[in-house]
């Protein structure tokens, strides 16, 4: 019988309650976790705790570590970082990874339960990317609560997402969240393409920053923005000037995944 195990590694008690979740993960056009990332870097946030599980595995779903560009070991994990403002307490979490598809309950459950019974956590903000072609731009929301949906789409002119799936800790987080009470939402940056989209990040980042008074500066990101609108005009070029290739056979292509 296989044992799941799963540790939160304290690194302080900040001084924080009835605190906001923000998470953002990898996953479709690694949204969530350029947005979140992105935040935690520009407001300089504090880690205060460590997750680490037997759940969370290697992008490719092996077990192992990552090493990072100093030759340093570190074992896949979320990040627990927070931030005080004058109308909230807030709490970001970040991973490298998202949890084997078998044990998303779980984690997402351990998150839930640590936050709240330690800190108070009132609201819960998922962040993720959608695949929407042609609507680049546009954040799109889906909650657990009607009022909170009818609100917060019409107060932040979001698309509401009808129908469907969201699959992974982003449409989980929130999911779950309504069992302990709690409202959730989910906000999610329309993706045009399948590698890391940070114009759909910003989108969602614009979003964030409304909701929580975050004051973030996008200089840094607009500069990443533009560099991956050049590179993608040069891949063009060099594309239209190859000769056309034989088009493969149905079953010669690579599947694409949602983490």
């Amino acid at each position: 019988m296989n044992m799941s195990w799963t540790k939160i590694v304290e690194l302080k008690t900040p001084p924080i309650k009835d605190v906001i979740l923000v998470q953002g993960l990898p996953g479709l056009g690694l949204v969530g976790k350029i947005a979140v990332d992105y935040i935690i870097t520009e407001k300089k946030l504090k880690k205060f705790a460590e997750l680490y599980s037997n759940n969370l595995m290697l992008p490719d779903g092996k077990a192992g570590v990552i090493v990072n560009l100093y030759g340093v070991q570190e074992l896949p994990r979320y990040e627990f970082f927070y931030l005080k403002n004058s109308t909230n307490d807030m709490v970001f979490v970040s991973g490298n990874t998202q949890p084997v598809s078998w044990a998303q309950y779980e984690i997402a459950e351990k998150v839930l339960e640590y936050l709240e019974s330690k800190y108070g956590l009132r609201m819960v903000i998922a962040v993720c990317g959608t695949i929407a072609r042609g609507m680049e731009g546009d954040v799109y929301i889906a909650a657990n609560d009607e009022k909170l949906l009818a609100e917060y789409a019409k107060k932040y002119n979001l698309r509401v997402s009808s129908e469907g799936t969201i699959t992974g800790a982003c449409g989980l987080l929130p999911g779950l969240a309504k069992l302990h009470g709690i409202k959730g939402l989910s906000l999610m940056g329309a993706v045009g393409q399948i590698y890391p989209d940070p114009l759909a990040a910003k989108s969602v980042l614009l979003i964030l920053d409304k909701i929580l008074s975050l004051n973030i500066d996008y200089h840094r990101l607009d500069l990443i923005i533009e560099d991956i609108k050049k590179r993608a005009k040069a891949l063009q070029r060099l594309q239209e000037k190859e000769p056309a290739r034989p088009r493969e056979e149905p079953g010669e292509r690579l599947p694409w995944y949602y983490v």
